[in-house]
């Protein structure tokens, strides 16, 4: 596994096992190379989010690279949910190379879903009003096994803010279903335009244009904003 990393990444894996080896099985080191980020997981250590080497990253760092790309902060101690109700604290130390520009990231899954729901039980026995106690994070991360997962993930959670179907949408809701996308850095993966012009049922070149409207705008708010 570790003859297909690439030299600039190596001393993370030593960080990485001994991180998980101290604290055991419900911790993950994960090492991604953005420069492929269909594939970008290059090595993991631990079992947390259960992906195999290759696996994509997650639909949380496209939207922080596309917001902020090479200006883009680490981030530590973050909370976030996996589709399957996992509870994980996480975090990221972006990876960059001589000319600081973000090439991967270094990052720490702990699963805290057992400790939450002991420390929610133990809450409930020693009070009697029976008010919630954990307020768990909106943020929903996707660990997905491949690209195709994290379009899909992307794509439902998109569509499920438009009260009609794509076969009802006009232009303008098409562009705002691009908008969307976009925030959510959809179109930093490669091949992202081809699935997207597929779902809305318009060519590759219209989805270009929509896009182009979209970042038009985004410039104009924020030069106002300067």
């Amino acid at each position: 596994m570790e003859k297909n990393v690439p030299v600039i990444f190596l001393p993370y894996i030593e960080i990485a096992d001994m991180i998980v080896e101290t604290f055991g099985d419900r911790v993950e080191v994960v090492i991604h190379d953005l420069r492929q980020p269909s594939s970008s997981l290059i090595y993991i250590k631990g079992k947390v989010t259960r992906r195999p080497v290759g696996a994509p990253t997650t639909n949380i760092i496209l939207k922080e690279l596309r917001r902020h790309g090479n200006d883009v902060k680490n981030k530590y101690g973050f909370t976030s949910r996996t589709v399957d109700g996992q509870m994980l604290k996480s975090s990221i130390l972006f990876i960059r190379d001589q000319e600081q520009q973000v090439i991967g990231y270094c990052g720490i899954n702990f699963d805290m879903t057992a400790l939450l729901q002991a420390q929610t039980v133990l809450y409930e026995l020693t009070l009697s009003t029976g008010l919630p106690y954990i307020h768990e994070s909106d943020m929903t991360e996707h660990y997905a096994n491949n690209m195709e997962e994290v379009f899909e993930a992307m794509i439902k959670e998109v569509l499920h803010l438009f009260p009609m179907s794509v076969e009802q949408m006009k232009k303008e809701e098409k562009v705002e279903v691009i908008r969307e996308l976009d925030e959510r850095g959809i179109f930093l993966v490669q091949g992202a335009s081809e699935r997207i012009a597929s779902l809305l049922n318009v060519s590759k070149q219209t989805v270009y244009n929509y896009l182009d409207v979209v970042r038009k705008q985004e410039k104009r708010l924020e030069d106002r904003k300067g």
